[in-house]
């Protein structure tokens, strides 16, 4: 789904009300998962996995207790684009990011309601932890050696390897490819001025969910 599209929001994580698209498609995918992976196992099987999540203190990743949001940052640079001339009111509304970070409730809520599932696994544990983003921990210890800017030209790039394609399908396309790789080009420069400016502040902590399954005998 692409339901944000056109919303002030580019992500459901951050909507105060959860977008029902993105919710439904997600909980579909996940009865899927859990009935592929009990096909699999074998009865006292174990299936251990590790997913991202919005947990019980409603951080998720890039938006924790510590530092600035990631998808602040992400605004504040796309925005920019706008104020440049770059991009026109339409594509500064046009990101919608596909994924979607499950609540524990959400996880749990997965095993009921389908036979399939219900008498084939059980959960044997769930936690939810927050992994430190080890780009701004190492900066903030002193021991980089990078400048501010250095910084940023290496931190950044982890968060475009998963978003750029996402960002850059959010630009009108009657554009060339060339002309949207120039807008998405001053975008990360947007981002990376950004961060230069207060590097000790951003980075990209991980939300996860620790969740082990077993298969019923």
């Amino acid at each position: 789904p692409s339901s944000l599209r056109g919303k002030a929001m580019m992500h459901a994580a951050r909507c105060e009300d959860t977008p029902v698209p993105e919710k439904e498609q997600a909980a579909r995918d996940w009865k899927n998962i859990l009935k592929a992976r009990a096909r699999e196992l074998v009865p006292g099987g174990r299936f251990v996995c590790v997913n991202f999540c919005k947990d019980s203190n409603g951080y998720f990743l890039g938006q924790t207790d510590i530092g600035v949001s990631m998808w602040d940052s992400f605004q504040e640079a796309w925005d920019q684009l706008k104020e440049q001339g770059l991009i026109d009111e339409d594509e500064r509304l046009g990101v919608s990011f596909p994924n979607y970070y499950r609540t524990k409730h959400e996880f749990l809520e997965g095993l009921e309601g389908d036979d399939e599932i219900t008498n084939t696994l059980k959960v044997v544990s769930f936690e939810e932890k927050v992994v430190r983003c080890p780009y701004r921990e190492l900066y903030n210890s002193g021991k980089s050696g990078k400048s501010a800017r250095e910084y940023a030209e290496w931190f950044v790039p982890t968060t475009r390897t998963w978003s750029h394609s996402t960002f850059k399908s959010g630009l009108k396309t009657d554009r060339t490819d060339e002309d949207k790789e120039k807008v998405m080009g001053q975008f990360w420069e947007n981002y990376m001025t950004l961060v230069e400016k207060n590097p000790e502040i951003h980075g990209m902590d991980y939300v996860h969910a620790y969740i082990v399954f077993e298969k019923k005998e």
